[in-house]
Formats: structure tokens, sequence, C-alpha cells
């Protein structure tokens, strides 16, 4: 099954992906973006280098100027695409899928990705077989070399970073980047902030030693790893980079929901010192502080309950969408909101740029190491903002195939619960508890989620569910 989404394009190599395939793809790109310049890059899978080729060749032989910058995360291409100026760019990855499996990620010129609309009218015109005028000439075809590079000076330039004061504590890290396209510039970034890095899965060859998407439960290796040289902390992404998932100091994987909690605390806990335009007192003393955005935090559906507590506890709004970084970004925008992200490892940044990206979760979750002057499980063991401790809780990822339509209306009645969210799928919401059921824009499954204080509530709302289905 090729799968077309606000994720872009997906499905298996071998069995979809053809020359004409991807000519029909990027005439389609062409057209409704109005293309006449392009940067391409790719992850480390095993057909990457065979269909960025088709990519490079299709844009060239239609006029278009292109530049490869070969093996590169998706964040990388995202800060380069608006950076440069390029009319758009296109990132050759399934991200978290199987390496069987590859993809095209389409990015407009700010870097980000095509809003869900703009996916729509690129379908159609590839389901119209929408062509071009032949060109006066070729399009030029480039090496662009220096991403990497780039891509890490921007994230250090982050004000909400103290990247002196990183360099100055020499972490100790290990960096599994499941040999795929942060294979290279994670320990490079990290070496740029002072760190010892040790190194497992970096080759970018594609070849998944372990399961890609970086869940708890997918991390055995890196956990003894981080055990076994004594390090501060161990980092795992995806393929694609764009998501980060962590290692404790006592080699526990604390799963992806603990990366943009730390980052959003990170954000607020230097804001002041980094960000501030202006400070004035108001007349009983009290420090008005002139922020160039708006208080609080956006995140969708599926994040965890510990975000909304911190933003909570903290005075600050939190803001919930759809799922998908381009549903974020836009709320992002909206309200004018600098921290954002993903509760699946994806931390996005706007002062870097709007998109998710493992350099910036590093290098917030390592600020906010120093800021708490705390290890990694000395914050998750009782995480206190202005003296009330957040409540921890079991999140649990699951998923079903896909074997019929499931009508989501009919689902109404398995819960009795305080709040249902129809945004994307159906949340059923309690005060300390919820589950979320979602078909998947990324794979032919259904995807649950759930988060309770106990290992005991969680299961009993996956089985009730998962009963209700059979």
């Amino acid at each position: 099954m090729l799968i077309r989404s606000a994720s872009g394009l997906r499905g298996i190599a071998e069995d979809h992906f053809t020359p004409e395939l991807i000519n029909k793809y990027i005439l389609a790109f062409i057209t409704t973006q109005n293309i006449k310049s392009c940067v391409i890059g790719r992850d480390g899978r095993p057909s990457g280098k065979q269909i960025s080729q088709w990519v490079i060749d299709s844009f060239h032989k239609n006029g278009i100027n292109v530049e490869n910058c070969g093996l590169a995360t998706t964040p990388t291409m995202q800060v380069m695409t608006e950076k440069e100026h390029f009319d758009g760019g296109i990132v050759i990855t399934a991200s978290h899928n199987p390496s069987e499996y590859n993809g095209l990620k389409f990015l407009q010129t700010d870097g980000t990705f095509l809003s869900p609309e703009q996916c729509e009218e690129l379908f159609k015109a590839v389901d119209q077989n929408v062509s071009i005028d032949p060109p006066d000439s070729l399009g030029l075809v480039l090496d662009y070399s220096t991403a990497n590079e780039e891509h890490i000076e921007k994230v250090l330039a982050a004000k909400c970073i103290d990247a002196d004061n990183i360099r100055k504590k020499k972490f100790k890290v290990v960096i599994d980047a499941v040999n795929g396209a942060g294979s290279f510039i994670l320990p490079m970034f990290c070496e740029q902030l002072g760190c010892e890095v040790v190194t497992m899965n970096c080759n970018g060859d594609g070849d998944f030693t372990r399961i890609p998407e970086p869940l708890a439960e997918n991390l055995d290796s890196l956990e003894q790893k981080v055990l076994e040289v004594g390090a501060d902390i161990g980092f795992a992404t995806d393929p694609d980079g764009d998501r980060l998932s962590i290692v404790s100091n006592k080699g526990k994987a604390i799963g992806e929901e603990y990366t943009l909690l730390f980052a959003v605390m990170n954000f607020y806990s230097n804001v002041k010192k980094y960000l501030l335009k202006d400070v004035k007192m108001n007349k009983q003393g009290k420090e008005l502080w002139n922020f160039p955005f708006e208080h609080g935090a956006v995140t969708n559906l599926s994040s965890s309950k510990m975000i909304d507590d911190f933003l909570s506890i903290s005075d600050l709004e939190s803001y919930r969408t759809k799922i998908g970084e381009a549903h974020v970004v836009k709320e992002m925008k909206k309200r004018n909101i600098w921290i954002g992200g993903e509760g699946n490892g994806g931390v996005i940044l706007k002062e870097v740029h709007l998109g998710r990206d493992s350099l910036v979760a590093i290098s917030m979750i390592l600020n906010l190491l120093i800021t708490k002057s705390k290890r990694v499980d000395e914050i998750i063991s009782k995480p206190i903002i202005n003296s009330y401790i957040i409540p921890s809780y079991i999140f649990v990822k699951d998923k079903i195939k896909i074997g019929k339509n499931i009508d989501f209306d009919s689902l109404e009645s398995i819960f009795d619960c305080d709040e249902i969210n129809r945004l994307d799928g159906i949340k059923f919401i309690w005060s300390d508890k919820w589950i979320h059921i979602r078909k998947s824009n990324t794979e032919p499954i259904i995807r649950i989620f759930a988060e309770a204080s106990t290992q005991d509530e969680v299961d009993e709302l996956i089985n009730t569910l998962k009963n209700y289905l059979k």
C-alpha cells in the first residue's frame, strides 16, 4: 500500500517506487509549489541513493536547479531550505518505518512541511498526471557539502541554549543514530558542545540493528552502553533524526515523552535570561517581563499530560492539536508561541526553525541538567516546579492492524469519561488518565495511546478498547 498523508508519501521501496512514479510526484511538486530551485537529502536506507538519483534526474530534465545534501537529517533539510531561500525541499525518508520502506517529505520555502491542504493539492495534481512544457535548458545539479555544519551553527546560536556553559560541564554522552541520517551530525554536534562522545549505530548505512522507532522498549543496547561506559546520558534518534529519546545516567530508557517536557522546562527556566527584550517595574515593585512571544507551548493530542501539568503550575497555556508536525507548527505560528513539539520525542524551537529537531532537543536537555544542577534520574524522580511536584504517569503506545474500517462514532459508549475530544480520531479524557485512538498517517494501522497513574489502569484502558474491537 502506497500511503499518502500530511506526512508526505511512504511505501515499500521495492514494490512502489519507480522512476516514473517519482517523476509524477516531482512534476506535481514543481507545478503546485512553483519550484525553480530545490534542495534534497536522504536518510541511510538502502533504497535511498537510487531514489535520490531519480529525484535529481526528474528535477534536472524538467529544468529545475537542485542541490544534493546527501545523507542529511530532516531538520537539516528544513534549516537549509529556509536559510538558502530554496523554493522547496525534499527529504527522502520513511522516518521510523522499517528499512524496506521509503518515502518523500515535501518542504516549502520557509522549511516547514507542506500543509495538509497543500499535500492534497499535490496529490490531486499527481492523479491528474499534470505535465509542464519542455524546458529551454536542463537544470543544474550541485552538491551541498556544508549542510551539517550550517545546521549546527544555527542551533548553537539559539539564545535559550548556553553552549559555553554546556562545554564547561564536559558531559559524557552515548549516541545511537540507528545508522540513519543522524550518524555523523549528532556526534559532531555533541563534540562541539564539549561532550565526550561514545557512538553506536552511527555508520549511516541504513542497517537498522534495532527497531528504528526510538521507543523505550527498543533501546536495550543503548541502556547497556550507558552503564558500561558510565555516561551521563544516552540519546537515540529515528532514521531521519527529527525525534529524540533519552536514556538516563542509570541506564534506564525513560521514553520519548520526557524529551519535550525537558525542552519546555529548559525554555521557561532560561527564558528571562536569554530572551528578554525589556523589563519594567509596576507600582507594586513587581517585574513586568516583555517577551517577543506569547507564553505557553503547543503539542498534539497524544502527548503526555506532564506537559499540561508543568505549564499549569507555571501559569502558562497549553495548546493541543491534531497529530503531525504541520498541525503543531500551524498553531505555533497562529499564536506566536516559540516552543512546541510532539510527545514522540520531537522538539520545535521557533528561534532555530519550525520543525522537530534532535539537535535542538539534545542541547536543551543538556542545558536543563546544568540549570537544575541535577542528573536525569534525579529530575524524573521528583520534577519540582515552584515547590510543586509534577505527577509521573505510565504512558503506553500500542497499535492494531487495519482489518476493517472503524466507526469512531461507535466507540463513544465504551468509556464513561469526563470529556471526549474528536479533533483527531477519538480521545477519552478523565482528570488523571486518557486514551486516544486514531488512524496512522504513515502506516496501515490504528494507533492507540494511553496514559494513567498506574500500569494496571493503562492496561485496563487498552484491553477494554481491544476487546470491543474484536
